[in-house]
């Protein structure tokens, strides 16, 4: 996620087509994909279907009637990414208006037709095994939702730049100090404080850099400062956690 605060954010979804946000967290266009072929490869590779399809009483078969196996699904829903060329799936509503089996391009290559569940009953799971899958398949989703919930409530660097606001704010600070407004930065126990306490104000734009990222933040010292923050990636574990603290003003 690129948790980006500022500037229109311009977006690629699964058909190809391109929306715009303002100021807006958006999904890096490969996840959106890479979301689109598992959503489909998956649910085709275990029942044959999908949730859409089922409703509508069609699941993909081989060219015979056979059951699909796990490398035409891997095939056909690779393709899929030609398919939906330039957008609205063009490329293969062409191809499929000139196949007498109505075949995209990656239909047609994985030797894979999609045709009702009635015509094809041996191509078909037993209802008991599709419970099942699906019930396994749910209790994982639910699994990775619950992770990234987790990690979106808690492990989002605009949060962790607060924690570390909180951190500074939970050392007690010599009144008698002479350092300045504004702050002046130090490590104790491997927290990073800037010696005064502070009100933060604003979370500006990040400035991304491999695993590590910038915020610039303003904050309240008896006078507005501003500083810029910059987080390390430590792996899905351990998540983002404050490495430097720059004060400009």
């Amino acid at each position: 996620m690129n948790p980006a605060s500022g500037g229109d954010q311009y977006l690629f979804d699964g058909d190809g087509l391109g929306s715009t946000f303002a100021g807006a967290a958006i999904i890096h266009p490969v996840w959106l994909y890479l979301i689109a072929f598992v959503y489909f490869f998956v649910q085709e590779t275990l029942f044959g279907t999908t949730i859409g399809k089922l409703f509508l009483g069609l699941h993909v078969t081989g060219m015979h009637g056979e059951r699909l196996t796990w490398l035409a699904s891997l095939l056909r829903n690779l393709l899929r990414f030609i398919d939906m060329l330039p957008l609205l799936y063009i490329v293969g509503l062409f191809s499929s208006c000139m196949s007498p089996t109505f075949q995209r391009i990656g239909d047609r290559l994985a030797h894979t037709v999609v045709v009702p569940i009635k015509a094809t009953p041996a191509a078909s799971y037993p209802g008991p095994t599709v419970l099942k899958r699906y019930a396994i398949l749910c209790m994982i989703v639910l699994v990775m939702a619950g992770f990234c919930l987790n990690y979106m409530y808690y492990y989002r660097p605009p949060l962790v730049i607060q924690g570390w606001a909180n951190i500074n704010n939970s050392y007690q600070f010599n009144a008698q100090s002479t350092i300045p407004p504004c702050g002046k930065v130090s490590t104790i126990f491997d927290d990073i404080v800037v010696n005064r306490p502070i009100h933060l104000l604003q979370t500006k734009t990040p400035i991304w850099n491999g695993d590590a990222v910038t915020y610039p933040i303003v904050y309240a010292d008896k006078v507005t400062c501003t500083a810029n923050v910059t987080l390390h990636w430590n792996g899905f574990l351990d998540g983002w956690s404050v490495s430097s603290v720059r004060i400009d003003s």
